[in-house]
């Protein structure tokens, strides 16, 4: 039967508001908080202080603290108040049990001991934030004030200056024991307050009296040790399962709290963990919970001490815990009460005791060894972390503790571009662990510094001035996003160091990249614009058709077997593009085979273009790891009937082997099949043969691209095809956003600029078809880089209206002749007749009324001409109002198409 887990400890104080100015209740809280509690002045000003002044520290941080935040503020005028309250009220609470007062040495003793209070409290607070100064102030005050007011105003000066005395032995226990610095401030403390405490009373004793001297000892030794606070708030019943108050301070170690802690561990190693910060935060049972730790980490099974090690240093309350989890504590306290009982005496004498008493981390055992490379990583010793992990490298997951402490420190010295290239070799191991990932955040900010490195090798060795560039920038967006990002997913402690890395590399890059930007300016411009030529795009400037790749991925993506698409639209307007660029969408599992058309004018018959088919098919299989037999014979595609067996032979093959897969036939400019099957080159039954092979085969799909859609086709694509089991998807213009995308970004370390109304005007001119406005952008870059060949680098890197101009010459309509001819020869005469009326006008819009008038036509024949064209993409689909879609096809007519 399983054991039910141990409570969470929760020992934080439980209150749900600020502190009020004016309720007394709260000045007692503060007292109590500043003598027995200080750890919850520090959890008032985490909880309640705004987020960024949390943990001010330094005389510039604490008073803009002062300054912007009200909690912290309103905190030090309470503690100001508190000061003066009390020690008055105790004063007259004195008076009123009879003992006489002189109010005016009660207003002397009441202002020295709470000038004194806030000078300690200002230098604390300076020190170490302003939770612990009021914490100290409070308490130094009140002690100094209630001893100074009560003396003066009782018996004079001289015993005043005893009780000084003796509270400044009382207040050096108490400030010792209320420092954050558990491991430090508590033995020096105690042991300078009981020190001084017997110092003062011997000489008092010596000076009013043995009886005295005694009391003021009796006095420091009881408040020193708090031997009092240990016996009624300590006792074992009522820590055990409570912790409500107890040990909160208290510097003994409180019987059973280590016993205690390391059951919790040994039950839930992480909610242990958690407790034992817990206690940490909230009490001063430093001893216990490190002695815990330790016998906890030395029963830990080999196999999870790693894992167990990585969760302590998963932000610890007090990163001491990871220290003296490896070094001695024991030895740590002797060198802190030697340095504490020796203030004064000879260095050398104090530096020889101390040697006695090393505190370096230990690697004796290997759960002191783990979090010893932990510390060491801390405390910004990366070699050390180095050495510390390879001690326990033959350990799960210790292979990528020492390889992620290499890589680090490889890092850390690397201080120039070929040292960052250098690094490869220290990362390369992280992508092969034997473990699963301990560190997964740590691993993925030195992904980040790989890829930094990477970009660097390309920066070193590009021989082009622009791609070392774009390298260099890519490495800085990546170091800039990493130190944006990192501190929410890289755990410490290795995060700073990865930080103060990245930060050394960005100037690094910074640098490098501000020279090669230089020798970039120095060269012209590398021509991004690959559809210049007409020819598919594969690239960057393949843009705007994430619609009709989502719409095929949609098809693809259900069980049943997608019907034929046919993707249509006039010339150049990207339709073999998007079959080109298929294979990123089409998945692991899915062959895309693309097939141009246009070579069927050299086939003799049939069979000859179905061994096109089988050898595409062949080779794109056997790439895909498929037994696809031998390479398709032109013997076994001499005639039909023989070509048909073979490639059926070649579909039974991959058949058995296709589960979980598919095949894409992709047919570019299908109806040179339809012209094959006119000129008796090619069997009209090839279509309906195509349409069989797809509904036998389920992997089997078929993709076709071409000018027409199958209304428009022959009676053979139309038999095969017939419009319930094919579907139509429109290629036509790019929309507005993705043509200025086109026309700004072409390439991520595109170097020039258009002018804004340049880039209206390109759209304006080609409304977004993508060839024409390729053609265009490649124009202007070719004219700049002839430019700069002869301005050199004063050359403005932007391009203007003027340099279209230069451009629109009729060498350009002629460059661009075929996608205009070919527009004008895929319209009907009818259609051609309206275009030349409609060129006429280069402004404004025509009305079908209009239109019939000037062509002599009915208007009903006008509106079914008009028909066509939206059709064919040369007119846009606006009923009421009619134009040409591309202005630079309207000039085109007006040139030209009188002749044609």
């Amino acid at each position: 039967m399983t054991a039910a887990p141990f409570p969470r400890l929760d020992l934080a104080p439980k209150l749900d508001r600020h502190l009020r100015l004016w309720w007394p209740l709260d000045y007692l809280r503060l007292l109590y908080w500043a003598f027995f509690f200080p750890q919850a002045i520090r959890w008032y000003v985490e909880t309640f202080g705004k987020p960024e002044y949390r943990k001010a520290e330094g005389r510039t941080a604490v008073w803009q603290a002062l300054r912007n935040d009200p909690i912290q503020r309103r905190l030090v005028v309470q503690a100001f108040l508190c000061l003066v309250l009390f020690t008055v009220v105790v004063s007259w609470g004195l008076q009123t049990a009879g003992l006489p007062m002189n109010w005016f040495g009660v207003a002397v003793g009441v202002a020295v001991g709470v000038a004194f209070g806030v000078a300690v409290g200002v230098a604390f607070g300076v020190a170490f934030g302003v939770a612990f100064g009021v914490a100290v102030g409070v308490a130094v005050g009140v002690a100094f004030g209630v001893a100074f007011g009560v003396v003066f105003g009782v018996a004079g000066f001289v015993m005043g200056l005893v009780a000084g005395l003796m509270a400044l032995s009382v207040v050096g226990g108490v400030a010792g024991g209320v420092t954050v610095r558990m491991t430090r401030g508590v033995a020096v403390g105690v042991v300078f307050g009981v020190a001084v405490g017997v110092a003062v009373g011997v000489a008092v004793g010596v000076a009013v009296g043995v009886v005295v001297g005694a009391a003021v000892v009796v006095v420091v030794v009881v408040v020193g040790v708090r031997l009092l606070d240990w016996l009624l708030l300590g006792l074992p019943a009522r820590l055990m399962g409570k912790m409500g108050g107890a040990g909160r301070m208290v510097w003994l170690p409180l019987p059973g709290v280590q016993r205690e802690l390391e059951a919790r561990l040994a039950r839930d190693w992480a909610a242990g963990v958690r407790d034992v910060n817990e206690v940490l935060a909230y009490t001063l049972q430093f001893v216990p919970a490190v002695g815990a730790i330790n016998a906890a980490l030395a029963a830990v099974p080999a196999p999870v001490l790693l894992e167990r090690a990585a969760v302590l240093a998963d932000r610890p309350y007090d990163w001491n815990l990871m220290q003296y989890s490896s070094a001695s504590l024991r030895n740590a306290l002797w060198r802190q009460a030697i340095r504490g009982l020796l203030p004064f005496g000879p260095a050398a004498l104090g530096r020889r005791w101390q040697e006695r008493f090393p505190i370096e981390p230990r690697v004796d055992t290997p759960g002191r060894t783990a979090c010893a490379g932990f510390w060491y990583w801390h405390e910004k010793e990366a070699e050390k972390a180095v050495e510390a992990f390879a001690v326990v490298s033959e350990l799960r997951h210790g292979p990528e503790l020492h390889r992620i402490a290499h890589a680090i420190v490889s890092a850390r010295v690397a201080g120039d571009l070929d040292a960052i290239n250098g690094c490869r070799s220290t990362f390369q191991p992280l992508e092969s662990l034997p473990d699963p990932e301990l560190r997964s955040g740590t691993l993925a900010a030195l992904r980040v510094l790989r890829q930094v490195v990477d970009e660097a090798r390309v920066a070193r060795n590009s021989v082009s001035a622009l791609s070392r560039s774009a390298a260099l920038g890519r490495a800085n967006a990546a170091l800039t996003k990493l130190l944006e990002t990192g501190a929410a997913t890289c755990p410490e402690p290795e995060w700073p160091l990865i930080r103060s890395i990245a930060e050394k590399w960005r100037d690094i890059i910074s640098k490098a990249g501000g020279v090669v930007g230089e020798e970039v300016l120095r060269q012209p411009v590398p021509n991004p614009y690959e559809g210049y030529s007409g020819l598919p795009v594969t690239g960057p400037t393949f843009v705007g058709r994430e619609n009709i790749l989502r719409h095929i991925e949609d098809r693809w993506a259900g069980g049943a077997q997608p019907p034929p698409l046919i993707l249509y639209g006039h010339r150049r307007m990207g339709k073999s593009s998007v079959l080109r660029n298929l294979d990123r969408i089409a998945g692991a599992h899915t062959m895309v085979v693309y097939l141009d058309m246009q070579d069927t004018g050299w086939v003799d018959h049939t069979g000859q273009l179905l061994l096109d088919f089988a050898e595409a098919i062949h080779r794109r299989a056997m790439e895909a790891g498929l037994d696809a037999g031998e390479c398709p014979a032109n013997t076994d595609y001499a005639d039909l009937g023989a070509a048909r067996r073979s490639l059926n032979a070649l579909f039974g093959r991959l058949d058995d082997q296709m589960a979980g897969r598919r095949l894409i036939l992709a047919i570019d400019e299908y109806e040179t099949i339809e012209e094959g099957i006119e000129h008796g080159r090619i069997g009209s039954d090839l279509p309906g043969y195509l349409r069989a092979k797809a509904a036998q085969y389920r992997w089997l799909a078929l993709v076709f691209a071409g000018l027409h859609t199958l209304e428009e086709m022959g009676h053979d694509y139309r038999a095969a095809f017939g419009s319930a089991a094919a579907e139509h998807v429109r290629v036509s213009y790019l929309s507005h956003d993705s043509a200025l995308r086109l026309i700004t970004r072409p390439h991520s370390d595109f170097a020039l600029e258009y002018a804004p109304d340049l880039r209206d005007e390109l759209y304006r001119l080609t409304a977004g078809q993508p060839y024409l406005l390729q053609r265009l952008c490649w124009e202007l870059v070719t004219c700049w880089n002839e430019r700069f060949l002869q301005g050199g680098e004063t050359t403005p890197r932007i391009l203007t209206m003027a340099d279209l101009e230069s451009v629109l010459t009729s060498d350009f309509y002629q460059a661009a002749g075929y996608y205009f001819d070919g527009v004008w020869t895929n319209v009907t005469a009818a259609e051609r007749q309206l275009m030349r009326i409609l060129a006429g006008r280069a402004e404004g819009t025509w009305s079908p009324a209009e239109l019939s008038a000037a062509a002599g036509l009915p208007e009903d024949a006008v509106r079914g001409t008009l028909d066509l064209l939206r059709q064919h993409d040369v007119i846009p689909d606006e009923p009421s109002s009619v134009r040409f879609a591309v202005e630079l096809m309207r000039r085109w007519v007006v040139e030209h198409g009188s002749a044609a």
